[in-house]
């Protein structure tokens, strides 16, 4: 028995997750805390109540799924969930289960509402992997199930000294369901290319006979790039070398010579069309000692290219070219601007949103406890005057009686308290939900007010430099009619001979 799980946000996007239909799988909803069936509103009221508490993770998710070969009915999935919460220390918190059958492997989803209630206090998500196990085990032994290995709780150091690692993630198997080849058969190609390889740049070589495309990573190291354009990370499919030899046999290669992982993409997409059109790859040109490093290192799937001619650099208008800094500068320092009077803005929007919910909610704990003053007193009045004397005679003669009126008493205050307990948190969630929308509108206001000033600016600045245009053209239409009008008139006359 495998369980999992973590804290996690995003309630409409965890329902909608839960509830989609994928690989043949069939989800049904075996159990909601209310009795309802609309998971996504529920997840939503169980964030609302965690925000309370300025919670961010109000959510817990986990996943319970059997080993391969057994199968649970949704009886046996609701008592493991019900094992769960009990390790947990969620027993008495919302939940809502979750089956997905059908597919490759059955399991089941259990949501938990991290928030306490009673406390509005958040479940502390600490040990929970020893947790999981305990949960996992106590499962195992009461389905009859097999054992399964696990890293803290089910761990025997006897037998089990390290920790035991999964070999790929469940990225890497949907990643291989993607190509032709496993996880593993992929590792072996890559591995085998390696070990017949001298060095690095034979490596490379190899590589692209087998169809790969050696990269840099976008963070760092080597990746390799297949024939569909998927990426794989080179040091994970090398299983001779591991660290420094790994690192020591790569040396050969630099990687700024090398592409990028998208620069490769568009070489195998162009390599894949050009088999499809059966234009044969290009032929690799022989290195020279004339020929220089092009950035990218020589392979087979980049064509040969003459380097293009150096065109002449267009002149620049000095005036254009201080004028389009001068529009960029003040453009610049105006949305600094706008974005300091934003910042500032928006704290002093929660400051006064945070006032506004505080003197509200303390004008509904006043109600409330007006309330409970005024039962207090009505109960007291019950046992003062000429009646309260006859009821205290009454009373006294049938100590029966006594006792019950005194315990219905106790059970009207328990009962006054306990809603109010419950309206203070659904009040104190809806004045949450209220500033974090007005928040939010803010935002939302405050960034279209940026877009419409970038906007503005745009369109000022191509006004600023149409103008200008227009006013050399007009000065270069002046300047050839004053010499057309010179030519026209020719040199003046010379003065005349007295």
């Amino acid at each position: 028995m495998i369980v999992k799980g973590k804290a996690r946000s995003g309630p409409a996007q965890l329902a909608a997750y839960l509830l989609r239909v994928d690989d043949g799988e069939r989800p049904s909803l075996i159990e909601l805390f209310d009795g309802g069936e609309d998971l996504q509103k529920a997840f939503i009221q169980w964030h609302a109540i965690g925000q309370a508490t300025r919670g961010e993770k109000t959510l817990y998710h986990a996943q319970i799924a059997p080993a391969d070969g057994y199968a649970m009915t949704p009886q046996q999935y609701r008592r493991a969930a019900e094992i769960l919460a009990e390790d947990l220390g969620m027993k008495d918190h919302p939940r809502a289960i979750v089956v997905h059958e059908g597919g490759e492997h059955p399991h089941a989803h259990v949501v938990f509402q991290r928030t306490d209630a009673d406390t509005m206090t958040m479940w502390d998500t600490s040990d929970n992997y020893r947790k999981h196990e305990m949960a996992s085990l106590r499962m195992e032994l009461e389905f009859g199930h097999a054992h399964v290995p696990g890293k803290h709780a089910k761990r025997d150091r006897g037998k089990q000294p390290e920790f035991p690692r999964a070999e790929a993630t469940q990225a890497d198997h949907q990643q291989a369901a993607r190509t032709e080849l496993t996880v593993d058969e992929r590792k072996e190609q890559v591995t085998a290319l390696r070990a017949a390889s001298d060095n690095a740049p034979s490596f490379k070589s190899a590589l692209e006979d087998a169809g790969y495309i050696l990269a840099r990573g976008d963070r760092r190291g080597f990746v390799i790039v297949d024939g569909a354009g998927e990426v794989y990370s080179l040091s994970k499919q090398v299983t001779d070398l591991k660290g420094k030899e790994f690192k020591a046999f790569m040396d050969g290669i630099d990687p700024k010579t090398l592409p990028s992982v998208e620069e490769a993409k568009a070489l195998q997409k162009a390599a894949s069309e050009q088999k499809s059109a059966g234009v044969p790859a290009p032929a690799v040109p022989a290195p020279t000692a004339e020929t220089p490093k092009q950035g990218v290192e020589a392979s087979k799937f980049v064509p040969a290219q003459a380097p293009p001619e150096a065109k002449p650099a267009a002149p620049q208008d000095p005036k254009l070219v201080a004028l389009e800094k001068a529009i960029a500068e003040r453009q610049a320092e105006e949305a600094r601007k706008y974005r300091d009077l934003h910042a500032h803005e928006l704290r002093q929007k929660e400051f006064d949103l945070d006032r506004e919910l505080k003197d509200k909610l303390t004008r509904f704990e006043a109600i409330q406890t007006e309330q409970r003053q005024a039962l207090k007193e009505r109960h007291a009045e019950q046992r003062t005057g000429i009646q309260g004397f006859i009821d205290a005679v009454k009373l006294r003669l049938n100590p029966t009686l006594a006792a019950e009126q005194a315990q219905a008493r106790r059970k009207e205050t328990l009962q006054l308290v306990r809603r109010h307990e419950q309206e203070k948190k659904d009040y104190l969630a809806l004045l949450q939900q209220t500033k974090q929308l007005e928040l939010d509108n803010t935002k939302e206001r405050q960034g279209q007010q940026l877009r419409d000033v970038g906007t503005k600016n745009a369109e000022e600045k191509e006004r600023y430099i149409r103008e200008y245009r227009d006013s050399q053209r007009i000065l270069e239409d002046l300047k050839l009619q004053q010499e057309r009008q010179q030519r026209r008139d020719g040199p003046e006359p010379p003065g005349r001979v007295r």
